[in-house]
């Protein structure tokens, strides 16, 4: 991964957060902007871990949840919102992965 960057696409508080540990980063307001950011950030052959920090509908998740099934690079690491009340209920990437093992441990 040596020379590979790593960007953040989120909210502003997100962004200038991980900009203090030197971290580039891209400001997006919703999703519209963050899938056109998103689309010109992995044709990027430099790009080695995108970071995602903004809330996202269910149907954005799939999407990414897809591409980091069929693409090994970049990383694609989406931040929980650890701030939200009742994470373990609402937070739609740990429901997916406690029903995936819920499956697995039925079978």
């Amino acid at each position: 991964m040596a020379g590979q960057k790593i960007h953040i696409l989120g909210e502003e508080e997100i962004v200038s957060m991980l900009g203090l540990l030197g971290l580039e980063g891209t400001i997006v307001g919703n999703e519209e902007d963050l899938l056109k950011e998103f689309s010109e950030l992995v044709n990027d052959p430099s790009m080695g871990i995108m970071i995602i920090g903004i809330p996202l509908k269910n149907e954005t998740i799939d999407f990414l949840l897809e591409f980091k099934q069929k693409n090994k690079i970049p990383l694609i690491f989406i931040l929980p919102d650890i701030f939200k009340p009742n994470i373990e209920k609402d937070d739609i990437i740990l429901n997916k992965i406690m029903y995936a093992i819920g499956d697995m441990v039925l079978r």
